[in-house]
Formats: structure tokens, sequence, C-alpha cells
């Protein structure tokens, strides 16, 4: 279980499985390759153990499709471990060693301010104590040429040291190691050759990119995850394998999902652990894209709202949007990730009444344990979850993943008591008041990834997913103007399903300043081939076959004299004029000016190198013989609609016996295995070849209201 000998999905796969966990579920699907028809589950995450859930709900996903682990072909992984040791500071002790006089590098961080006015703003510490870091004489310039030799004896005393501590990771981090890594390779040879088997981690095998702090912040919490990672990594590999675990017989590729939205190989997720940092809802992104594109929409907000939080993220022409750098907590990380906006607004959001008196849904979560209180396992703060159990949205036959029942009395005497109560309102209007709470929280946040970035939400259609989308999709789309909501197959395993369609990527960057004017294309070819050339080696390595190989080239580009650039794809023989003409238009488009006189340079060199997965081909869904879907309807119960502040005899359908072609008319509820999608009176659905439900919002209001 070390790793692939195939790249994911490549023939003579019969059974693949992946499994998402999140902070309330674990989802897993398995996928008959053969037969085109896959089986999900949702399971409680185990916090104790996230390995043990990851098991339980692989195994249950391969029951339902009638397979074992015997039978499984290839295993996908996503999780939220690394974002989670960073967030609740449960990483490793961990040292940081840097240049003399750089001691506190880490501490200082930049000039730049969260709250530019507020005196009152505390720095989030670094992962590495003062007294965990360590600074050494040695120095190369920015060109890569050695200053200061370095000084060997004072790094083995700097070992010895470090090795009287219980710091369990080392992180090296040298100035200007990105043009030249001498320094920074003998430091880890020597400190290896004297602590042991503890973890030593470079920059340079990162990122080879220039902006010290940002390197030494992503290097510091790379060294931070590594044991965290490399345990659990470790645990999950010897359950998959153990017959009293999942019981897989073959040596089968395993692949983690990363933050860019590609896949890494499971020796580089322990070796590399900060590349999984905010992986989690990648896989959605991917999936969410992927599913849009083939039914005709390729521009879509995405909404994946599970039990802590809603990630949500804009996707132009069917490609997530990938950025360069991300902040957790305060520090900054310097590796590709899916530009996502999360805010904490999930099903397990706790409803509290703050010391103003105003009505707040979140961040706070109930999480999986105790969870809403409706769940019945000793949670006793109202939720999302049990607002929406309480108007009728869920029913109290509900089976959440297809066994856990809700307890709407439980869910009515938390809101009554911490809501409805202190605020004088009768339960259904506490209900209401959290529901409307928290799709505003989620509606602000569509705004951040669209009207803030120069995008009309109008011109998007809404995808949501997770376990709670589908139920806040069609309010949330009304209130910004959406015209319409894509609904996915088993929306509550999206991010699931995305590790299955997601390729093997290495993102692979070198700083390297050339101003266009002062050079010719051949030169910016030549920089680059070295890249290329070290992709290529890493797919082989990967065992990725030659044709399912696509190698991708990009630049930075800035003005010269800015601090901040824009990256761009290069076509070799395109020009450099035909670069700088696309850099301007795309300053022009995210800032709203240019200037076409000003120079520009290229600051880094970009190539992606991917090992592409075959399309997972989606089961058919039968052709209905006519519209009505009279065959799904299971049951009625009472719905409260905020529309027009009054219950509705409103009808129940099981998704799983729609149609192509079927038709519903709102007020409505379609219920599954891992999600629940609301259509609100006047609401109008159908659904497509594909099996999605395609919801048109009754009412539209412009989003500049």
């Amino acid at each position: 279980m070390s790793g692939p000998s195939q790249v994911p999905g490549q023939p003579g796969a019969q059974i693949r499985v992946a499994s998402d966990v999140g902070g309330t579920f674990t989802d897993s699907i398995a996928y008959d390759t053969t037969a085109r028809e896959f089986r999900v589950s949702k399971v409680p995450t185990t916090p104790d153990n996230r390995a043990v859930g990851t098991i339980e709900g692989l195994r249950a996903a391969l029951t339902t499709l009638g397979r074992s682990g015997a039978d499984v072909s290839y295993v996908g992984h996503g999780m939220t471990t690394a974002t989670n040791a960073i967030i609740q500071r449960t990483g490793a002790r961990v040292a940081f060693v840097t240049n003399e006089g750089f001691r506190d590098l880490l501490e200082i961080g930049r000039q730049n301010r969260p709250r530019l006015y507020d005196h009152r703003v505390v720095r989030t510490p670094p992962v590495a104590e003062r007294a965990d870091r360590y600074s050494v004489r040695g120095r190369m310039d920015e060109r890569g040429q050695e200053l200061t030799p370095l000084d060997e004896a004072g790094l083995k005393t700097i070992a010895t040291r470090i090795a009287a501590t219980d710091a369990e990771a080392v992180g090296v981090c040298f100035l200007h190691a990105y043009a030249n890594p001498a320094h920074e390779m003998r430091a880890k040879e020597i400190l290896e050759a004297h602590l042991g088997d503890r973890y030593v981690c470079a920059s340079t095998e990162l990122i080879r990119e220039f902006r010290e702090y940002e390197r030494s912040s992503t290097t510091a919490l790379n060294a931070y995850l590594i044991p965290v990672m490399d345990a659990y990594l470790g645990s999950l590999s010897e359950l998959l394998v153990d017959p009293d675990g999942l019981g897989i017989t073959a040596d089968v590729p395993v692949m983690v999902m990363e933050a860019s939205g590609g896949l890494m190989t499971l020796p580089s997720a322990r070796r590399k652990p900060v590349h999984t940092v905010l992986s989690g809802p990648a896989g959605g992104v991917v999936s969410a894209a992927e599913i849009s594109l083939r039914a005709g929409f390729p521009d879509i907000v995405t909404m994946d709202m599970g039990g802590t939080s809603t990630d949500i993220s804009l996707i132009i022409n069917g490609k997530p949007q990938v950025t360069t750098q991300a902040d957790l907590e305060g520090m900054p990380i310097r590796v590709p990730v899916v530009d996502i906006n999360a805010i904490g607004a999930g099903g397990g959001s706790i409803a509290s009444i703050d010391d103003g008196g105003a009505l707040r849904v979140g961040p706070r979560s109930a999480e999986a344990i105790p969870g809403p209180a409706c769940y019945g396992r000793g949670g006793t703060l109202p939720t999302v979850t049990d607002a929406n159990l309480v108007v009728g949205r869920l029913g109290a036959e509900t089976a959440l993943g297809g066994s856990m029942k809700l307890d709407r009395d439980a869910a009515s005497a938390a809101l009554d008591a911490e809501v409805a109560k202190p605020l004088s309102l009768s339960t259904t209007q506490a209900a209401t008041g959290v529901l409307r709470v928290a799709n505003a929280n989620m509606e602000r946040g569509i705004r951040v990834v669209s009207v803030q970035r120069g995008h009309d939400p109008r011109d998007f259609a809404l995808v949501p997913f997770g376990g709670a989308g589908p139920l806040h999709a069609a309010d949330v789309a009304e209130s910004l103007g959406i015209p319409t909501v894509l609904v996915p197959p088993a929306p509550g395993i999206l991010c699931a399903m995305g590790i299955l369609m997601s390729d093997l990527r290495h993102d692979l960057v070198a700083t390297n300043l050339m101003a266009l004017a002062a050079v010719e294309e051949a030169q910016v070819w030549a920089a680059l081939e070295p890249l290329r050339v070290q992709g290529e080696t890493l797919l082989d390595a990967d065992g990725v076959p030659t044709d399912a190989r696509r190698v991708e080239t990009f630049v930075d580009v800035r003005y010269i004299g800015q601090s901040f650039e824009l990256s761009l794809p290069i076509a070799e023989g395109a020009g450099l004029e035909a670069l700088a003409e696309a850099f301007h238009s795309a300053h022009a488009h995210k800032f709203g000016h240019a200037d076409r006189d000003a120079p520009v340079e290229i600051v880094n060199l970009r190539v992606l190198a991917v090992g592409e997965t075959p399309p997972l081909v989606l089961p058919e869904v039968e052709a209905g013989e006519q519209t009505v879907a009279a065959d799904a309807l299971v049951t009625q119960r009472d719905v409260f609609f905020e529309v027009d502040q009054s219950w509705h005899k409103t009808p129940v359908y099981r998704r799983e016996h729609l149609r192509v072609g079927n038709e519903i008319a709102g007020p409505a509820v379609i219920d599954e295995v891992s999600s629940t999608t609301l259509l609100r009176p006047g609401d109008h659905s159908r659904v497509d070849e594909l099996g999605n439900i395609i919801i048109t919002i009754a009412t539209t209001r412009s989003a500049e209201e």
C-alpha cells in the first residue's frame, strides 16, 4: 500500500473506492467500472481516529454494491486532518532552522494587517516556539551565488541542541534557496545524520519560489504536520489491508486529495502534508465542475454545505479557479489551492443569542459528537439541522445517511430554550430565523467570490452539494437573482466522487526574474525546460502511461515594481508580445485598469504535470414514460415556507425513483441517502439525461438589491 503502480483509473481497474472525511460525516463511494454503477454511504466521523470511520464507510459502500475489499483496485482519500491540526494546534513540536539574523522571521512576518485601523490585532503565534527556532551562519544571494559558506560545525551544534528536546520534526528554510538549494540540502543531510528517525524537510522540497516569509511559513507548517499525517496515513494503510479492516488483498494505488484539486501519492502525502491543507472541499469542486460542464452549465457557483462549514467556489468555463497562496489561521501557505471561500455555516452550526441580543448562527459547530440536538447523541444546543427539522424540511422519517433517525421533539426543545424564549418567538419563528441567518451568511459568501471579483452571480448556475446544500439552495439562489440550481447525483458525497474524477497532479515552480523587453522567447522556454523534464520524471515515477500525460506551462507576470503577479498560460511560438497583451487584459479584468506603456516582467515559471484519469461514466438514468414523477412519490408532510408564512402539505419524493424527463413543481421535498433537496412554492424542477435535478427558481430579484 505504499503508492500507485498505475495512474488511477487505468484499464484493468474494477472497483474503485474513495472517501472524504468531514467534521460530522465521512462520505464514501464504491464504483464498479465495468457495470458503471456506484453505491454511497454516510457514516458519522470518528474523531478519535478518523481512519476507523473511513474503513466503516468504505465497507458499507462496498457491501451495498455486493463487493468486498478483495475486489478493490484503487483507493482515493480526502480528509481535513491537516487543516484541523493547524486550527486546533494539535500538530507536533517542531524546530525551525534558518539563516543567522533571521531567527524571528516567522514571528515578524509582514507589515500587512488584517484590519488596518484595529490596534488590538494579535498575530497568530508561529507553530515553532522561539526556543525551537535556530539560526546558522551561511548565505546565498538572489542569483544563487554563495556569499558566506555554510557553518557545518555550527549546524552540528544545533542538531545536538534539537536532539535534547522532544521536537519531532525540523523545517529548514534559507534565504534565496530557490536560486540555489545547496546549503539547504547539506543542512538537511547533517540534521538527519544527527537526529535519527526525526523528520527533516527543506523548503526547496516543497517550493522553489521567492518570498522568504511565505516559504518559511509553508515549510514550518509542513514540518508541524508530518508526524501527525504520517501516523494517520500509516494507520489508514494498515486498516485498508487488515482482514478485520477493509481487507484489500492486492497492492493497489492509494491516492490522497490535495488542495489544488489534484491527487498525490500516499508517500508524497506523508512527506508533504502541507499540500493537503484545505483539500477537503477540493474534490467537490472538481466533480461539480465536471458534472455541470457535461450538463451544459460551464459557469457555476458551487455551494458545499456540510456539517461544519459551507465552502463556496466560482467555476468559469468548466475550470475551477486555482490560486497559488492560501491563508489559514493567519499563517500563509504557498501552495496551489482551489480558490474556496469557507464560511462557518453548516448543518451543525450552532444558533445562539449574542451579547447585543441578536441571533447568530455559527461559526461554532456541534460537529459529529455530540452533534445537533435531533441526533440524540447528547447535543442540547440548536443547530441549522434542528431548524430544518422543526419546519418540516427534514422529517422525522428522514434517515440521514440512510440510517440515522431524527428527534423532532429534541430539536424543538433546543430551539425553545436557546432562541425562541430569549427572543419571545414561537418555535417556528425561531427555526425560520435560524435558517434566514444561515442563508444570509451563505449569500454574503457567494458575493465574495462573485460580485467582489467583478462577476454577476445572475450569469451563473448554483450547484449545491454536501448533506445540507440542496436544502438551502433555492432560498440562496433567489436572494442573489440566480435563475437556475443544478443538484447533481448523490450531492452529499460529491467530494468523495470528485476524488475518483481527479487527476494525479504535480505543480512545479521556479523563480526567475526576466524583463520581457530584455529577453527572447527562446530564453523563456530554455528556462522552462528543466521544470518540464522534472514533471515528466515525476510522472515516470508514478507509472503514468505516455498517452495519459499532460504537461502545461505558465508564467507569473507583473508590472516592474509591483509586489504581486498574475499567472498566465504560455504557448510555445505565441511570442512575448502576445504574453504582454494577455497580461494587460487580465490585469484590467481583475483590477479595473491596465498600463500598456509600463514595462512587464516574468517572475516565476510554472509547470503543471498531470496524469489524466479516464472520465468517470455515471450510471445512466432511465427515461420516464411520463413527466409526472408519480412513481417516486412516497409520502406527504407539513412544511413551513416563508414565502407566504404558512404550512403546506408537501409531497416527498425518493430521488432514486426519479426518471429522466420527470418534472416536479414546488412545493416538494426530494429525499435520498446523502442529502435532501427542497423546492419552494413556485419552483419547478426536471430531471436531465445525466440524472441532475435542474431547478428553475420561481422568482429572482436583482443581485444588486
